[in-house]
């Protein structure tokens, strides 16, 4: 419970930190949905986290669940963002394990171990697929010209150029 209590805080301290950041540097940036993306993952993770924390009797059959799924999107986003706020993100992903091997070994039920892996299998596929998304995503400025690319998880690199407020991908 006190693992899960500081990972709870850890990664809401960083999501309201990354926010306020963001928010601060203002102006107007080419792929502005990324970051939104990233402190609205981090609110779900810490969402999960403290439903996973609820003394209920409707939370314990899905308690493996969100914490299998709360760890994966922490430890893959806190090691995709190494060089920013990975790194509190990977101590809450630890602690958030910790508590998930507690939880799957009281519960003693494959059925555990299963929902877990597979919850946090979809929690890293929304993770993926929102970047995938959210980067590609582009606002040009109404005139003049701009260029830029990416490497997508999913779909591999991409540039684009931006044209008087029209843009224009190209793979590879």
């Amino acid at each position: 419970m006190i693992t899960s209590l500081v990972a709870f805080a850890i990664v809401l301290a960083t999501d309201v930190l990354y926010g306020g950041i963001i928010n601060a540097q203002g102006g107007t940036a080419p792929m502005p949905y990324v970051p939104r993306f990233v402190a609205g993952y981090m609110a779900l993770m810490a969402a999960l986290i403290a439903i996973a924390l609820l003394p209920r009797a409707e939370i314990v059959p899905i308690r493996a669940p969100l914490r299998a799924a709360a760890a994966a999107g922490l430890l893959v986003l806190g090691f995709l963002a190494a060089f920013s706020v990975g790194p509190p993100l990977v101590i809450a992903g630890l602690l958030v394990s910790f508590a998930f091997s507690r939880t799957i070994r009281g519960a003693r039920s494959r059925p555990a171990r299963f929902s877990g892996l597979a919850a946090a299998l979809v929690a890293v596929a929304v993770l993926l697929a929102g970047f995938e998304v959210t980067q590609r995503v582009v606002v040009c400025p109404e005139a003049g010209q701009m260029s830029g690319g990416g490497s997508g998880f999913l779909s591999g690199p991409y540039q684009y150029e931006c044209n008087n407020g029209v843009a224009t991908f190209h793979s590879g």
